[in-house]
């Protein structure tokens, strides 16, 4: 049984393979797990499956064990769930068993019961469930948590286990794949960003909490520890000053107040401090507060600086600098910031902020067409990150009148085509890609998988 991208393989004159320069690269058959942002639910993806039909996908709630057994009850309920299939986000109702049998898998010497069972008709496909993810699992991660929760299997014909995934962190990716990607600048990198990183409410219920503010100014289910155990390692950070409270600085999205700064900066140290990873912590608008001049300014990177002073990255060699010689001194934190004049008077503090690509569309095909590589030729000659913002983006009046119903419902209807537009075709041309709701996509795993494709055809070049 192989886990999800355990090899990384390059192959001259594949079928089924993209190229990539003098290299062909191969699609292999991928399996994920996901998380709705709006119901919590578990979804379940697949991509290049070369022969539908001939197996089944089996989720289960704990690591998984053969033998795999098909049984059939003769009265069980079958499990509807939606499968979405276009960009239009068109659905119809799809069932566990595609010929209408009445099947029910078990696994291990106990024949524990699969939670869920999936026959793929079709070579790729992203299906809802009607399993709620329990955030109780989230109080119980650490660093050294791998997968926990769920796993998904997909067993072929003959009940043999073909692949597993399961839902995972990625709390030190960079440290477990150092000597691999430790030559590279930040530039070269597939790195997951989280957009509007710190909108986000502590224990938020949507199903019983949600107002027409939270549900256009909250962006991520998850707090800044966990997006950055789940591999998030660009934050992408809005300030707000507020003269007359305490604390002053707020992270905000628009003019609505998130989270206390100082929580924020203390979270982003204490995961660095813990995990020796590279942070990029993107200080990028000023909505409220700020005025003209630069003493707002000066004093929010003085207070920066008085919390994380001991790990900022020292922009000397600006972004130029390799991820090995970031390691050299453990300084882990690069603070970039989106006001030049503020980078040239604190040379050594502040990085000049990621350049972020911002299409402000409202439907998938133009927000396609504006993150396809075919517009990156504004990178060709600069060292310096740049981050797709792949999410779509509401109007005033999409706001007022509650067009979308949210920016949880319109994260469950596109993370799944951005999820794929990076995997079949954009996985070796991204930099950083920064999204609503990012458990909602497989954006980590197509990261590694990039980032070790990338090292294996440096490697082969020479």
């Amino acid at each position: 049984m192989t886990m999800l991208y355990d090899t990384v393989v390059v192959l001259l004159g594949c079928c089924g393979c993209i190229a990539y320069g003098q290299f062909a690269i191969e699609k292999p058959f991928k399996l994920s797990l996901t998380i709705s942002a709006k119901l919590s639910a578990i979804e379940v993806s697949w991509y290049n499956l070369r022969t539908p039909t001939n197996g089944y996908i089996i989720l289960t709630d704990e690591e998984p064990q053969a033998p795999y057994r098909k049984q059939r009850p003769t009265d069980i309920e079958q499990q509807p769930h939606e499968i979405y299939t276009n960009e239009d986000n068109s659905t119809h109702k799809y069932y566990a068993d595609n010929d209408n049998d009445d099947i029910r898998w078990t696994y291990g010497r106990a024949n524990k019961p699969a939670v869920y069972v999936i026959k793929p008709d079709e070579a790729s496909g992203w299906i809802t469930t009607n399993i709620i993810f329990d955030n109780k699992h989230l109080e119980r991660l650490r660093a050294s948590t791998r997968c926990y929760g769920y796993w998904a299997t997909y067993v072929d014909n003959s009940s043999n286990p073909v692949i597993t995934t399961c839902i995972r962190t990625y709390a030190t990716w960079m440290n477990d794949h150092m000597d691999l990607i430790k030559r590279f600048k930040f530039r070269d990198l597939f790195i997951l960003g989280s957009h509007d990183s710190g909108s986000y409410r502590a224990n938020f219920n949507s199903s019983r909490n949600e107002t027409l503010v939270t549900k256009y100014a909250l962006t991520q289910s998850d707090d800044i520890t966990s997006q950055l155990m789940h591999g998030i390692r660009y934050l992408d950070i809005r300030v707000g000053y507020y003269r007359a409270t305490e604390p002053q600085f707020w992270v905000n999205h628009g003019i609505s107040r998130q989270q206390p700064l100082i929580k924020v900066l203390r979270l982003v140290r204490d995961f660095v401090l813990e995990t020796n990873e590279i942070v990029i912590f993107d200080v990028q608008e000023f909505p409220v507060g700020f005025g003209k001049s630069m003493d707002v300014h000066r004093k929010l990177v003085r207070y920066i600086q008085n919390e994380l002073s001991e790990l900022l990255v020292d922009p000397s060699s600006g972004w130029e600098v390799k991820l090995e010689q970031i390691w050299q001194h453990r300084r882990n934190i690069i603070l970039a910031y989106d006001h030049i004049e503020i980078v040239n008077e604190f040379p050594s503090l502040v990085f000049q902020s990621v350049q972020q690509r911002w299409g402000n569309c409202q439907n998938l095909p133009d927000l396609k067409r504006f993150l396809s590589p075919s517009g990156h030729s504004f990178t060709l000659f600069s060292s310096r990150p740049f981050a797709d913002m792949a999410e779509l983006t509401p109007t005033t009046w999409d706001v007022l009148t509650d067009k979308w119903g949210g920016l949880r419902k319109v994260a469950d209807q596109s993370n799944r085509h951005i999820s794929k537009w990076y995997a079949d075709e954009w996985f070796m041309s991204a930099n950083i890609v920064a999204v609503d709701f990012y458990r909602g996509t497989n954006l980590m795993e197509t990261a590694i998988y990039s980032n070790l494709k990338k090292d294996l055809l440096r490697r082969m070049k020479k």
